[in-house]
């Protein structure tokens, strides 16, 4: 009985498929120096480096796993339909030894490729991560192994070259629009968050976000490298079982089957375009938003000691209503000053407590008057000019997921928040960043909800 794998075989094989690669001169230059310069490119399109080290960071996943899946898919399309793998299969070859041969071959040229775009993107273009380079690289590698999966996959659904390329918007354009690279994940629409989430390459931008964010390998980069992998044997297993070592038609129902699945993905790739781009027209949107309201500030009228202290967390006061004394002069028969509550409101936050001793004008006290709560978002000055007043806002509270609240635009702030919080750069290391305008919302029905202060949502700001 013949072992599954032969090392000599799987060798032979990888060796087979390198030689031709490296015989192709469009296709090297294709795989090595496109990236790069498309890199050199984007780098030169923005002005603002941290939204550059963004946007390239993910590219350095994106890129491998596209290139990857296109010429794998047509490089295992001329094997079919050539001849050449029905004869590979009449040798003592088995179909591991040609998957495992193509994958060796393609994840060397995969290393190749992901090596020399992560040199230009960290040492020409000055990219800047927390974590590792080496990490990036191999997150990469990763990604084109992925392609190269689903290349050899999707091979065995088209008869020409022309049908694997138009593979293309439909297995990977989907996975790209939902990957994060364009909005973030938490802000699209439900489904299409679901639906992102069983996309494979979605998992190799969350690993690379992961890399922006922290030097450690955490958990979650771990498990989305896990998944990554997971999905590129899931491919490999199901790419197997397309080969054949017979000639003849497939049948019938089989290949009514295999036209079925890219029909499907091309249906479901459209759908995904299109709501892309009618969101991007009809809204602004930004999930750097937060429940607002106008802060009342309690504070100590004169040095002393606090007594008879009212005004704890989640109690309600009203306007001039004494809510504690100060005693000055720290003994009882002193003079004594009244604390009155500036405002109505509800207590958010109780800074001391009784017989305390505190200093004039000390904060004791934060209340909300919850009655008139509104959303503050800011909204980012390149996007501002399509923000008017009046306009309708939908409104998703991370608290209540499943209930959208409306409201409508009542103030734009004049000036963004760098302008009160930036100082002086006397400097030459100054940055270009991208700066954000406060807009205040009015929420038109609250439904009955519990909100407060701090909670987190995503805002949609309608359009002209």
């Amino acid at each position: 009985m013949s072992p599954l794998i032969s090392p000599r075989i799987t060798a032979a094989t990888a060796r087979r498929v390198l030689t031709q690669l490296a015989g192709d001169h469009r296709t090297v230059a294709m795989l090595l120096i496109v990236p790069s310069v498309l890199l050199t490119l984007i780098n030169r399109m923005y002005d603002s480096k941290p939204e550059f080290d963004r946007v390239a960071l993910l590219l350095l996943g994106i890129f491998p796993f596209t290139l990857m899946f296109l010429i794998t898919s047509v490089a295992m399309l001329r094997e079919r339909t050539g001849g050449t793998l029905e004869r590979l299969l009449t040798t003592p070859m088995s179909k591991l030894d040609l998957l495992l041969g193509y994958g060796i071959a393609f994840a060397v040229a995969a290393t190749a490729q992901a090596g020399l775009t992560c040199a230009t993107a960290y040492w020409l273009l000055d990219l800047y991560t927390p974590g590792s380079a080496l990490t990036v690289v191999g997150i990469a590698i990763s990604s084109a192994v992925l392609g190269m999966a689903l290349g050899l996959l999707s091979s065995a659904f088209a008869t020409s070259e022309f049908q694997a390329v138009q593979f293309m918007p439909a297995v990977v354009m989907p996975q790209v629009l939902l990957g994060g690279l364009f909005v973030p994940r938490e802000q699209m629409a439900d489904w299409l968050e679901t639906l992102s989430g069983a996309l494979p390459l979605t998992y190799a931008i969350e690993a690379l976000n992961e890399v922006k964010k922290t030097a450690l390998v955490t958990d979650e980069l771990i498990g989305d490298v896990g998944v990554i992998l997971s999905a590129v044997l899931i491919a490999l297993t199901l790419a197997a079982s397309t080969l054949r070592r017979r000639a003849g038609p497939l049948p019938r129902s089989t290949r009514q089957a295999l036209r079925a699945i890219p029909a499907a993905a091309l249906v479901i790739g459209g759908v995904v375009a299109a709501n892309y781009f009618l969101q991007t027209r009809a809204y602004v949107s930004t999930d750097n938003a937060q429940i607002d309201g106008d802060k009342i500030s309690v504070t100590a009228p004169a040095d002393g000691t606090l007594r008879a202290w009212d005004a704890t967390q989640g109690s309600t006061v009203r306007k001039n209503q004494v809510i504690g004394r100060i005693e000055m002069g720290g003994s009882f028969g002193q003079a004594q000053r009244m604390i009155r509550a500036p405002s109505d409101g509800t207590v958010a936050r109780d800074n001391v407590v009784e017989g305390a001793v505190v200093l004039a004008g000390t904060e004791l006290a934060v209340a909300y008057d919850l009655t008139d709560i509104v959303v503050t978002a800011r909204v980012d000055e390149t996007d501002i000019d399509s923000v008017r007043l009046g306009r309708q806002v939908d409104i998703a509270v991370d608290a209540h997921p499943d209930i959208t609240l409306t409201g409508y635009v009542r103030e734009i702030q004049y000036g963004t928040e760098g302008v009160f919080t930036a100082q002086a750069n006397t400097t030459a290391n100054f940055q270009r960043l991208t700066q954000v305008i406060p807009v205040k919302i009015t929420i038109t029905d609250r439904k009955n909800l519990t909100l407060v202060p701090g909670m987190n949502v995503v805002v949609k700001i309608h359009k002209d």
